[in-house]
């Protein structure tokens, strides 16, 4: 564990100058588009993440790492271990964005929390797509899917609009937190979780077998 928490503190590192551009945006957001606030919790930690492994793939430091005397598989878990604080740096930058949006009179409505932890949810399944093409493709096919990743980013916001629009009871819970039926989200995060865990699965394995 403790190791892992070495490689996690490594892609911070790797990834401190682009953090400090994410302040501009966050302000520049909370001038153009403080509304759609929530939908914005994801951009901050899937960037740093596509930013973390490109550099990675930039300097070959996959092939330093496996020369420590670390396993392989630490080296995956320590990778999906950073999502949780890429994620949890994603929420925080959310929060900074309400309240200065809320203090400078942009927004009077309570924070959305529901649709803010939906939103920030979606981080971990986007990943759980990313890291696998990351191990598997390497550097020459990176710049490809970084580049729809992106793309993705991007659309997040019309994609959970559309949600709201097509799914009312999903609606009724962002504005009420009430559910006709506990069954559909039970099946939602059991699936979430098992996506979560293939990927981790479908890393690892494509990483031991890996020629770095």
């Amino acid at each position: 564990m403790y190791s892992s928490l070495h490689l996690i503190r490594k892609d911070f590192i790797l990834t401190r100058k682009f953090i400090l551009l994410l302040v501009p945006y966050y302000i520049l957001m909370g001038y153009t588009n403080a509304d759609a606030y929530t939908m914005f919790s994801l951009f901050p930690a899937m960037l740093l993440l596509i930013n973390a492994c490109t550099i990675d793939m930039q300097h070959n430091n996959q092939k330093f790492l496996v020369s420590l005397p670390v396993p392989r598989q630490r080296l995956i878990q320590a990778k999906y271990l950073t999502l949780i604080p890429f994620l949890a740096f994603s929420i925080l930058c959310t929060l900074l964005l309400y309240l200065f949006a809320f203090a400078m009179g942009k927004i009077d409505a309570p924070l959305r929390w529901r649709e803010l932890g939906l939103a920030a949810a979606s981080f971990p399944l986007l990943a759980s797509f990313y890291l696998p093409l990351y191990y598997w493709l390497g550097q020459k096919g990176m710049q490809v899917v970084n580049f729809v990743f992106i793309m993705l980013i991007i659309l997040n916001v019309t994609a959970f609009k559309s949600l709201s629009e097509r799914f009312p009871a999903l609606a009724e819970w962002f504005q009420t937190g009430r559910l006709d039926s506990t069954l559909l989200p039970v099946i939602g995060v059991l699936a979430y979780l098992v996506i979560i865990y293939g990927s981790y699965l479908l890393s690892l394995r494509i990483f031991v077998k890996k020629d770095v």
